[in-house]
């Protein structure tokens, strides 16, 4: 993952993202929590479908942990605003 990747996810706690993993899996996702420290830096989240009409459903009650180093990349959604990144 990038270091922009990484940024972006940090911002966007309790926002929906798409994710990939280095398995090549995608899925979108609500963050709800990214632990960037050690020993083993991760992210929860709540795995989410795209509804016909744009909303996004959860597809469990029950969120997840994924090790940041699993994480091949993540990006925005079009039509889902984010907080805009902090200026350099």
């Amino acid at each position: 993952m990038t270091p922009e990747d990484l940024a972006l996810l940090h911002r966007a706690q309790d926002m929906i993202l798409a994710v990939e993993l280095t398995s090549g899996e995608q899925f979108f996702a609500e963050i709800v929590m990214v632990v960037d420290q050690p020993p083993t830096p991760d992210v929860f989240l709540l795995r989410v479908l795209r509804e016909p009409d744009g909303a996004f459903v959860a597809t469990s009650t029950t969120g997840e942990s994924i090790l940041l180093a699993d994480i091949a990349r993540v990006a925005p959604i079009p039509g889902v605003e984010y907080p805009p990144a902090p200026p350099l």
